[in-house]
């Protein structure tokens, strides 16, 4: 998905594509459970954050090249990666308390012990500022796990496509997302609005009995929603940056609200699916 969208929009396809399998590979198992757990444990030596864990596993734990530090001992380099493909992987580009607007988030980048390699890839960036890449990276991850949460939970039972018609449930549902997925000042009607433009879609999938026929209709609607929201982010960005390349920081990346309404094509979904 994020290779698609990248190559879609004039970025490096492997950079991207790079970004996309690397960025999570210090989060530990059980979500951020796992993550507060493993913070728990290591807050007499500095916490744990999956963000900051990925950059080191990149550029220190895992072992591909060696040099000789100054006191002439052997260290990993980790993968030896490039610069651009270290900073598209990088999510929250600043330390533990130097988030932009709000110093007392938990998500930072880069542990004290890594800045050197940290002021090594940000060399010359603009402060805080993700890389266009790695904004990509970004909105294709939240789009994936979004919905393939989707699907897993039609498929265990934990979702009922009904309910999503159905009052109080509607309004739960709203309640959730205000302030932990959207603004804390959205309008519940506007979600509103964007739930009944999905649901009017053909593809979408309002019941699922785990027949074949079901089975085939949720990958159908996973593909559709997947394209939906990358192919809105693609037109909104083209419309803000015009054609040509957008790479590094010559860009940002749009996504527009609400995004269910910006897809107006039948192509089919960047995953391929």
């Amino acid at each position: 998905m994020g290779r698609e969208l990248g190559a879609a929009l004039g970025c490096d396809p492997d950079l991207v594509e790079a970004a996309c399998l690397s960025h999570d590979m210090g989060h530990p198992p059980f979500g951020h459970n796992g993550e507060q757990a493993l913070n728990d444990v290591a807050k007499d030596c500095g916490g744990f954050e999956g963000n900051a864990q990925s950059l080191r596993l990149l550029t220190r734990i895992e072992p591909k090249r060696f040099v000789q530090d100054q006191e002439g001992e052997l260290v990993s380099v980790g993968l030896n990666l490039t610069r651009a493909a270290l900073d598209a992987a990088t999510k929250y580009p600043w330390p533990r308390g130097g988030h932009p607007e709000d110093p007392g988030s938990s998500k930072f980048g880069v542990y004290e012990d890594d800045l050197p390699v940290f002021d090594w890839v940000r060399q010359g960036a603009p402060a805080h500022r993700k890389c266009f890449e790695a904004q990509v990276m970004d909105w294709s991850d939240d789009v994936a796990y979004s919905v393939h949460d989707f699907e897993d939970g039609l498929h265990a039972g934990h979702i009922d496509p009904n309910l999503l018609y159905a009052e109080p449930e509607r309004a739960d549902v709203f309640a959730v997302a205000i302030g932990r997925y959207v603004p804390e000042d959205t309008d519940p009607q506007e979600l509103a609005e964007a739930l009944d433009r999905l649901v009017d879609q053909d593809w979408w999938p309002h019941g699922y009995d785990g027949s074949a026929v079901a089975q085939a209709r949720l990958k159908d609607a996973t593909s559709q929603l997947i394209g939906r929201f990358c192919l809105a982010a693609e037109n909104a960005t083209r419309l803000a940056h015009g054609p040509g390349r957008l790479t590094r920081y010559g860009a940002e990346l749009v996504v527009p609200a609400p995004p269910a309404t910006s897809a107006r094509s039948s192509r089919p979904s960047p995953t391929g699916t």
